[in-house]
């Protein structure tokens, strides 16, 4: 007869159902114990539980041992039973070690839970946790040992016969996310709530780049490629989460050479090989991104993971750097006679277990949103290698503006009880987090914003009088004024390379330096010559001038020539690049691209007003010829313009139109008069707007404006397009990270 101690036996009945106790004397019967008894003081298993198993610590005898009870739910948890036991049988020396056995046989339960039986990791309850219990230190101490051991141990025999199997990228990604993905699964209901599949935009923009949709890989199709590559199965536990991982520790100190590894209910003999390590390295850095991450930060993490550099180090917080290293640098090691191909299956790897993560609703929205973004890297990685080696396409494809830059713009995922916050994969262009902002004092409708070097951010107003700030909003040396008012709004223009700037008088142009050690240095005024001369209010290391005559590009120095391009007849609008190397010259209805050391480029466009485009006035059209709004991205790579009718994009490359499309009649009326307008083009081709104080992006259907707070009177874009700075037309200053 079992003895039972009778605040033990209620505990048990409460927790795991009054047929347990049965069970137990039935198992008592077999083994010959006398007595059972929970484990004084009361024990709780650490860490977070993924299955809803119950475990308890009990004492049995005789003989006196320590044994975990484990009630197993009904399901896929079920089978981990049979799993452990097959883990266990497959590499003797590995289980002795790493693996906590079964000293008794499972017992099926009627509800269909199972009962199992496992040995103490480490020996001792008191003394053992799990690796996310452990500091940054030694859970990278462990993690290392950890990855060594499945890959030079537990595989070693599998490694010295496997033959690699040939698996295309999305057939892979589907057998990796079966259960989540097929029948509308949780994977695919994230993926519809963040915007990005049914329908599915080939790429999406993050951190200046153009990635591949994750979930469009998985999909498979034609839109993306779909490369086939050669992958190493073998010994795989399938859910090794740092809470699925314990570590005993001795006299304070972590046997880190001693971990032991539980829930084995996903181990398969023909596992991804590449599977474990992410799980790994993805759990211990949950901590770190499950709160929404400065955008440096973020991206220097997300690519210090699929293709690290130096260069990412000073972004990444350092015990994150530590834990990326003892997963990636361990295993490259261990598989340095299968490298490269190692490094693609790892991609791959991380691509599948980014995705499972999502669904993991524990994570958070921030948290949730970083790993789409780490899958779209590690797709974009993976299409790149494989490219370079099939002899495929220049990688990266060449940015393309317009509706798939914009497809992921407005997208928000549902988070906690309803509620919709950021999901953290979002394109650059649209202003993501406020990084400072002030009441700069100036109410002008003719203010001008600028940014220059080392992070400064520039106002001139209607008089000339200037107000400089560091991007931390400390104020810097400014000047005074003239009484008279500059010629016309946006003239004037902020140097990028010095601390400089110019503005336009009716006769004249001044330049103003501030020089570090003093306060603001005027130079001799630039006269021009002849007729009426106009401000281009673009570039930004050069400036340039029009007198509708030719366009001359001139030095932040003392405003000498540095070139003049020829204007063409009725001159509607210009604009130059930071360096002057590209300018983009237009009349009503064409553009002249002059690109420096190449010929010319020549485009048209439709331009007549909403009005002259139908009914009694439209024979009238071909004799209006309206202006339009035309700028050039910092480095010249594209080119954009906004009609009254159209908005169009080129590449400055070879010349090809990557965006095109009508404006809407909403957008076409909104066209007419309106002063301050601002046009701005970032190095996608994406454009924003400026226009009757509300900021747009016309580069999708609809012209779709961006969210913001009362009427800006200008804009600005900083030189590497991380900045966005804004001045309200009640005088406040605001700085966006993009």
């Amino acid at each position: 007869m079992l003895h039972i101690p009778n605040e033990d036996a209620r505990f048990i009945r409460e927790t795991c159902g009054p047929e347990i106790i049965d069970v137990l004397e039935e198992q008592a019967a077999e083994h010959a114990w006398t007595d059972l008894y929970l484990h004084r003081p009361e024990w709780t298993a650490q860490g977070r539980s993924y299955t809803d198993a119950v475990l308890l610590a009990v004492e049995v005898a005789p003989p006196a041992q320590q044994i975990i009870l484990k009630i197993v739910p009904a399901g896929a948890a079920g089978r981990e039973p049979a799993a452990a036991a097959a883990a266990a049988e497959a590499v003797e020396t590995f289980t002795d070690l790493h693996l906590v056995k079964q000293p008794f046989d499972p017992v099926p339960l009627p509800d269909g839970r199972t009962l199992m039986f496992q040995k103490v990791a480490g020996d001792s309850l008191r003394s053992t946790t799990t690796v996310g219990g452990l500091d940054g230190q030694h859970r990278a101490r462990v993690v290392e040992h950890l990855i060594r051991g499945l890959l030079s141990c537990w595989n070693a025999e599998v490694l010295k016969l496997a033959v690699p199997e040939p698996v295309k990228v999305s057939a892979f990604l589907r057998e990796e996310l079966n259960g989540v993905w097929q029948g509308d699964g949780s994977l695919q209901a994230w993926g519809r709530s963040l915007g990005v599949l049914d329908p599915a935009p080939p790429w999406l923009y993050s951190d200046g780049m153009r990635l591949p949709n994750p979930y469009l890989m998985v999909k498979g199709g034609p839109a993306l490629p779909d490369p086939e590559l050669r992958v190493l199965r073998g010994l795989g536990h399938g859910d090794l989460h740092l809470d699925n991982i314990l570590v005993p520790q001795m006299e304070g100190t972590v046997q880190a050479e001693a971990y032991r590894l539980i829930d084995l209910c996903t181990f398969s003999a023909r596992a991804d090989l590449g599977g474990d390590a992410a799980t790994v390295l993805l759990s211990a850095l949950i901590p770190f991104v499950e709160h929404e991450l400065p955008p440096d930060q973020r991206h220097a993490l997300l690519r210090f993971i699929v293709a690290p550099h130096a260069t990412h180090g000073a972004y990444i917080v350092p015990r994150a750097k530590t834990l990326v290293q003892a997963v990636t640098v361990t295993a490259q090691r261990e598989m340095s006679h299968w490298r490269d191909s190692w490094d693609a299956q790892f991609l791959l790897s991380l691509m599948a277990r980014a995705l499972m993560f999502t669904t993991y609703t524990g994570i958070g929205v921030a948290g949730r949103g970083w790993l789409v973004r780490l899958a779209a890297h590690a797709g974009g990685e993976l299409l790149a290698r494989t490219a370079r080696r099939q002899g495929g396409q220049a990688w990266p494809p060449p940015l393309e503006p317009g509706r798939d830059s914009f497809t992921t713009t407005q997208f928000s995922a549902v988070g906690v009880a309803g509620s919709r916050g950021s999901a953290g994969f979002v394109p650059d262009q649209e202003p993501q987090r406020r990084r400072w902002e002030t009441d700069s004092g100036v109410r002008d409708e003719r203010a001008v914003l600028g940014f220059g070097p080392d992070h400064t951010v520039v106002l001139v107003d209607g008089q000339g009088r200037v107000r400089r700030w560091s991007v931390g909003g400390d104020s810097l040396p400014g000047a005074e004024g003239r009484p008279a008012r500059i010629r016309v709004g946006h003239q004037a223009l902020v140097s990028s390379l010095t601390h400089s700037l110019v503005t336009a008088w009716p006769k004249e142009l001044e330049i103003l330096r501030f020089p570090q050690d003093a306060g603001v240095f005027r130079s001799d005024p630039v006269h021009f010559d002849g007729g009426e001369n106009f401000l281009v209010t673009s570039g930004g290391d050069v400036f340039a001038t029009h007198d509708r005559k030719s366009l001359t590009v001139r030095s932040f120095e003392d405003g000498s020539v540095v070139e003049r391009v020829p204007c063409p007849a009725s001159l509607a609008a210009s604009a130059v690049s930071l360096d002057a190397s590209v300018i983009a010259l237009a009349r009503s209805q064409e553009v002249f691209i002059h690109r420096r050391g190449r010929p010319t480029l020549q485009r048209s466009m439709a331009n007549s007003m909403l009005y002259f485009r139908t009914g009694l006035l439209r024979k009238f059209s071909s004799l209006v010829g309206p202006g339009c709004q035309l700028a050039v991205s910092p480095s010249g790579s594209h080119v954009g313009c906004v009609t009254f009718e159209e908005v169009l994009v080129w590449s400055t490359e070879d010349g090809r139109e990557v965006y095109r499309r009508k404006l809407t009649d909403r957008e076409a009326r909104e066209a007419l008069g309106g002063e301050g307008m601002r046009l701005l083009c970032t190095e996608t081709g994406t454009l924003f707007c400026l226009k009757r104080g509300r900021l747009s992006c016309p580069t999708i259907d609809g012209g779709i404006q961006l969210r913001q707070s009362g009427r800006y009177v200008d804009v600005a874009t900083s030189r590497d397009g991380r900045l966005m700075a804004m001045l309200g037309s009640e005088g406040r200053l605001e700085v966006w990270d993009l």
